[in-house]
């Protein structure tokens, strides 16, 4: 690591910083949206994210203050870190909730971000975009924590969800996707959610169509509750 004192003395140091502020001026469009009143998105998760109880109907705050949902505090930090994050889940351990609310943050307070959503159907897609999970999120954001939130607008209607949520202030998009290798063929994607891919009918040629992604610079998720002898069990543990 070069060190601060050394730029005086050392030409080479000094290029390497002047040139490392070029580059980062030429892309502001990664920048954080300032109007954000949340320091990143745990902070946002605790303040202003909610989820339904099905079982019970009820509309609930994110548990992050609870010390039982520590682990999802520790899966936030670890994906951060990562360029490639798997996990398994069971049932009431809210991580589809978390990745959903993980990645509606990311397209409301990132420019032109490009985050597709993806289950084995893409009816189930479309449901993980819609007033059940992610945009009921964004709805139920309380008007006291973010008053002037950016716009969320749906697109293309299926059955109970959609296949497009765009946020006009950032320029930035989640898309649902479904199983197979032509999904993302024709797109660059940011973050890419594979929702219970250990379920996935071509879950290898999904794989293999979404590791571009990563060459690119690009973030990919691989969520799901356990399947023996799945694709996804080998890609965890092989």
């Amino acid at each position: 690591m070069i060190q601060p004192s050394t730029f005086n003395s050392n030409p080479y140091a000094l290029g390497l910083r002047i040139l490392a502020d070029q580059v980062e001026a030429t892309l502001p469009q990664y920048a954080p949206v300032p109007e954000s009143p949340f320091r990143n998105v745990w902070d946002f998760l605790c303040c202003a994210a909610r989820t339904k109880d099905e079982a019970a109907g009820q509309v609930r705050q994110f548990p992050a203050a609870e010390s039982r949902y520590d682990y999802l505090r520790e899966l936030s930090r670890l994906r951060a870190e990562s360029r490639i994050f798997a996990v398994e889940k069971s049932r009431r351990m809210l991580i589809t909730w978390w990745m959903l609310g993980e990645y509606l943050w990311d397209t409301i307070t990132h420019v032109n971000h490009a985050n597709f959503v993806g289950s084995r159907k893409m009816e189930a897609s479309a449901f993980l975009l819609g007033g059940e999970r992610m945009l009921f999120m964004y709805e139920h954001i309380p008007v006291t924590v973010w008053p002037d939130k950016p716009r969320l607008e749906p697109r293309g209607r299926l059955e109970s969800g959609y296949t497009r949520l765009e946020c006009p202030d950032t320029g930035s998009y989640v898309q649902a996707i479904a199983s197979g290798a032509d999904q993302l063929r024709q797109y660059t994607a940011t973050n890419v959610l594979c929702d219970e891919f250990a379920f996935w009918d071509r879950a290898e040629e999904s794989w293999s169509a979404m590791r571009p992604t990563i060459e690119g610079g690009g973030h990919i998720d691989l969520v799901s509750t356990p399947e023996l002898g799945a694709f996804m069990q080998q890609l965890l543990y092989d």
